[in-house]
């Protein structure tokens, strides 16, 4: 089944979509009506044999994805049922004395967990969202901190997950010379990835009280400090945020988890993700293997507890895989009607002049999931005006962590809500004003390099 373009009926859905998620909150109900509307419109009669093509489709192209979150999300359940997360906290509890120290503390777990993004949102979530709340910081800025460091941090450190997926659409334009290193190119346009950088320091400056909140983070944040209430609705969003393990009497035969029961099981998941070719499955497996061994050697559970641990864990995930999956099947359904090539027709013909480094830019936050089809377009423009390559790929991966922090139905914000037990639209809504004044500072870079240097 191959549906035509349709032009600018392909962007109706998306319109539905953001309607649809104002007016009930509800992320997974919002792509399914969105999703359905671009099947039909797409497929006609034939949707319904579209959309069960498409689940097939779409799970099997993805299972990588959905495993890596699964698996995570088993490790971080057999972390907290050895209270090892618990112990890291407390240490981490001697220097996170205030609230602004608390906020410090996230940010730079966040920066050293950058090898993979999914595991820095899940790891940094697990370790540092009650020490946060001890603090009355409201769930809302704690998912900030995450999400504006985890995305950066990955596009910004050539060794990552994102930087080795990115170094290889770089390999498939061609570009790259006989002998030469995609990865080399990548690191090339490192320093002119604005929207990165300034949404660090964007970040920072919040931490730091130099921007003071405002929006509705600022909402939140005084109505957590004032009452106590951390959660948007007041109350978190999914399971319940109780201690899903509760304390149970210690076995005499049992030992007491510490600070290294957590340091090494992520110190393993690192190492062995960038040992094998940056591949976080690969890692994650290794992981969960290391730790069974070390704490059934360490008597820290059974075996029984252990496999308990890793089930709890991926059990905590089964909405967010649905999430992903929908997202995904939202992604392709648009994709059948044309939206990709129909925006790219339309500003094609911006895409040149002092203007194509903020036109990319622009382009690649609204195409975040597109990035495979901007590049072939956008590598033979940059080659005609013989204007620098590695502006251009960066302003595309700068749109792409722009437009990833944009959109509620991304794969980082739907991590990022089950992380700290809130919606995805509400993290985006009070991140959104902050990602806004990078994005604006990041399009201007881009304008001033084109007038400057094009």
């Amino acid at each position: 089944m191959e549906p035509t373009t349709y032009g600018i009926v392909s962007i109706v859905p998306v319109i539905v979509l953001i309607v649809v998620a104002l007016i009930t909150k509800r992320t997974f109900e919002s792509l399914l009506i969105a999703t359905l509307l671009a099947l039909i419109l797409g497929y006609k009669g034939d949707w319904f044999y579209a959309l069960i093509e498409q689940i097939q489709t779409v799970s099997a192209e993805n299972v990588w994805v959905l495993l890596v979150v699964g698996l995570l999300g088993g490790l971080v359940g057999v972390l907290e049922k050895s209270r090892a997360a618990m112990g890291f906290t407390g240490v981490l509890s001697r220097f996170a004395t205030t609230k602004k120290r608390s906020l410090l503390a996230e940010w730079l777990l966040s920066v050293v967990l950058f090898v993979d993004d999914y595991l820095n949102i899940l790891a940094t979530g697990s370790i540092t969202k009650r020490l946060n709340d001890s603090h009355r910081i409201h769930r809302t800025m704690t998912a900030y901190v995450i999400g504006s460091t985890s995305a950066p941090v990955v596009v910004l450190i050539p060794l990552s997950s994102w930087s080795i997926y990115y170094a290889s659409l770089i390999d498939t334009t061609g570009i790259v010379p006989e002998g030469g290193s995609a990865t080399l190119v990548y690191i090339q346009s490192i320093p002119f990835m604005f929207y990165p950088m300034l949404c660090l320091l964007v970040l920072l400056l919040v931490i730091t009280g130099v921007i003071p909140l405002f929006g509705p983070m600022r909402k939140f944040q005084k109505e957590a400090e004032e009452t106590g209430v951390l959660f948007p609705d007041g109350k978190p969003v999914g399971q319940d945020d109780a201690d899903p393990f509760p304390e149970e009497p210690p076995a005499k035969s049992r030992h007491t988890a510490g600070l290294w029961d957590l340091v090494l099981p992520i110190a393993v998941l690192v190492a062995a993700t960038i040992l094998f070719d940056i591949d976080v499955l690969t890692g994650v497996v290794v992981a969960l293997i290391f730790t069974g061994i070390l704490y059934l050697a360490r008597r820290l559970m059974s075996i029984a507890e252990y496999v308990d641990g890793v089930w709890e864990g991926f059990s905590t995930m089964v909405s967010v895989l649905a999430l992903l999956v929908i997202a995904f099947m939202f992604k392709s359904a648009c994709e059948s009607l044309g939206m990709d090539q129909f925006i790219i027709e339309k500003v094609a013909p911006l895409m040149g002049g002092q203007l194509l480094p903020f036109v990319i830019f622009l382009v690649a936050t609204v195409m975040t999931f597109a990035l495979a089809i901007m590049l072939p377009l956008v590598v033979p423009l940059v080659q005609a005006m013989d204007a620098n390559m590695a502006v251009a790929i960066a302003a595309i991966f700068s749109g792409s962590v722009f437009g990833t922090q944009l959109c509620f139905y991304s794969d980082n914000s739907i991590l990022i809500g089950q992380a700290t037990n809130i919606l995805p639209l509400d993290h985006v809504r009070t991140q959104m004003p902050f990602a806004l004044c990078a994005g604006v500072l990041a399009a201007a870079a881009y304008l001033i390099y084109g007038f400057a240097f094009l």
